[in-house]
C-alpha cells in the first residue's frame, strides 16, 4: 500500500490531481514489441487496463513479460534497450545483479556496438526498497537527465525474503513505475517507455487470476510460454527461435 501511495503522490505532482474515471473504450496501440523483435505491421491489441483519465495519457506506455526462461526475458528486454539506445533515446537498465553473460539479441536489429551502449545505463537494486528510492530520485533530477525508456528485469528478484510476493503487491508494484514513468514523460513532454519482465510459478488457473490483477496496470502483457520460445497476448502469438547468440522471428499468428 505505501507504494501504491507513493505513485499516487507522483501523479499528483504531475498534474496537481486525481485521475478521474472515464469511459471504458477499446485502444488498440502499435506494439513495443517491435522493438524486440521485427514484427511487421500493426498488432491490434485489446487494452483491459483501467479506465482513468491516467492510463489514457499519451505520456507512456508499457509492456509486461511473464516467463520462466530467464535467457529468454533478458534476451528480450536487452534487446528493447539496444534498439532505443540506437535511435538516440536514453536508456536506463534496472537489474537486481550483473548479466553473468551476454543476453541473446535479435538478428536483424541494433546490436552492442559502442554507439548503442553509451546511450544505455545500468543501475542495480538489491531489494524492492532500492528500487522504489531510485524512483522516488527521479523527483529531483534534471529533466535531461531522466530516461526516455526504463527497462525494469526480473522484477520478482527484488524482495526481501524468499516469500513470494502476492498479486497485489505486484499490482502495487506496478503501479509506482506505471506512474513514475509517465511523470516523467509529463516532466519531458515526450512520451516514456516502460519495459518490465518477471518469473512467476503459477498454475493455470492462479495465472489467470493473476493476470487480471496486474494487466490494469500495463498496455501490453505477454506470456513467453515455457521453453517454447512463443509470446502470446491474447489471440496473437509470436514464435521465435534462439541460436547461439541471436533469436530469429518465425512467425505472427491469430490464435483460433
Amino acid at each position: 500500500m505505501a507504494a501504491l501511495s507513493l505513485a499516487l503522490s507522483l501523479k499528483k505532482m504531475a498534474d496537481g490531481k486525481e485521475s478521474h474515471e472515464m469511459k471504458r473504450t477499446e485502444i488498440k496501440p502499435n506494439s513495443l514489441l517491435g522493438a524486440i523483435l521485427p514484427v511487421s505491421g500493426v498488432l491490434e491489441i485489446q487494452n483491459d487496463m483501467m479506465a482513468t483519465y491516467f492510463v489514457a495519457s499519451n505520456h507512456w506506455r508499457s509492456l509486461l513479460i511473464i516467463g520462466q526462461s530467464q535467457v529468454q526475458r533478458n534476451g528480450l528486454l536487452f534487446q528493447a534497450a539496444l534498439t532505443h539506445a540506437s535511435l538516440g533515446k536514453q536508456v536506463m537498465c534496472v537489474m537486481t545483479k550483473e548479466f553473468t553473460r551476454i543476453p541473446p539479441t535479435t538478428h536483424g536489429l541494433p546490436n552492442m556496438e559502442p554507439g548503442n551502449m553509451v546511450n544505455i545505463t545500468f543501475k542495480y537494486c538489491q531489494e524492492m526498497k532500492s528500487l522504489s528510492e531510485l524512483l522516488i530520485s527521479f523527483c529531483s533530477t534534471q529533466n535531461e537527465l531522466l530516461p526516455d525508456v526504463l527497462v525494469v528485469n526480473s522484477l520478482n528478484e527484488y524482495k526481501r525474503s524468499k516469500l513470494l510476493l502476492s498479486g497485489t503487491q505486484y499490482a502495487s508494484i506496478l503501479s509506482l513505475l506505471s506512474e513514475t514513468v509517465e511523470y516523467i514523460g509529463r516532466r519531458k513532454q515526450t512520451t516514456v517507455l516502460l519495459y518490465v519482465s518477471l518469473s512467476l510459478a503459477l498454475t493455470q488457473e492462479e495465472q489467470k487470476t493473476w493476470i487480471d490483477l496486474v494487466k490494469q496496470w500495463t498496455h501490453e502483457l505477454w506470456i513467453l510460454e515455457g521453453n517454447a520460445n512463443r509470446l502470446v497476448c491474447g489471440r496473437i502469438q509470436v514464435q521465435f527461435t534462439v541460436l547461439g547468440s541471436n533469436m530469429f522471428l518465425k512467425t505472427v499468428s491469430e490464435i483460433d
